[in-house]
């Protein structure tokens, strides 16, 4: 058996990482939790002023389902993908260098494995088309999406995206447990990893040549 997962991880990046398993899923748990609840504003409370229900807010479905325009599904579902972009994209490119809220909790940050510094379209490939496009699950705002998929259809998205999306996210959890590098697929996606807070900037190589040759030249 540990032949064969070998074989077919041959890959993955197998540097140990000095972050453990257990620090990344709490990481990554806090940002289920804070950014789902961030993530999902918007929808609350277009809810409860277009329907003026107190009751707990439950999916897009919600609106057409109480008569109201299927518009209020679709406005709902932007603002929170827009609030989301600014969680999983601004934040961590100008807020918090390197950093979600779950992972300036737990003194990580993310980097990209050529050492250079991190940049917006590293980002969007990690955050947006990895964690919440393709792995699904992982993120609140991921739901919305599929939900606005199915009601702009009228095909039932919702439910095959939804348990691909859970493979995926199974399949990255499974590598980052088993792997030494801790990296999921969308770190392997945007070319990153997770480090600690204090981790040293590595230089890249090409830098340091060119640093290199520099200093030969200055001492010559």
């Amino acid at each position: 058996m540990h032949k064969l997962w070998k074989k077919l991880t041959r890959w993955v990046d197998r540097k140990p990482s000095r972050v453990t398993f257990t620090t990344r899923v709490i990481a990554y748990a806090l940002d289920w939790a804070i950014g789902g609840i961030i993530c999902g504003l918007p929808a609350v409370v277009i809810y409860g002023l277009v329907t003026d229900r107190s009751d707990m807010f439950s999916d897009l479905y919600v609106f057409p389902s109480l008569g109201f325009s299927q518009g209020w599904s679709y406005l709902a579902g932007i603002l929170c993908l827009i609030v989301a972009l600014i969680y999983y994209i601004y934040i961590p490119y100008k807020v918090y260098p390197g950093q979600t809220l779950g992972k300036h909790i737990m003194k990580l940050k993310i980097v990209r494995v050529d050492g250079e510094p991190l940049d917006i379209k590293t980002l969007v490939m990690r955050h947006l088309v990895g964690l919440i496009l393709l792995e699904g699950v992982s993120v609140v705002v991921s739901r919305y999406l599929r939900q606005m998929l199915t009601l702009a259809t009228g095909f039932y998205f919702e439910y095959y995206l939804t348990a691909i999306g859970g493979l995926i996210t199974m399949i990255s959890g499974v590598i980052v447990y088993n792997t030494p590098s801790k990296r999921a697929l969308h770190d392997y996606l945007a070319k990153t990893r997770v480090a600690l807070w204090d981790e040293p900037e590595q230089v890249p190589i090409v830098k340091k040549v060119n640093q290199d040759i520099k200093n030969a030249i200055n001492n010559a």
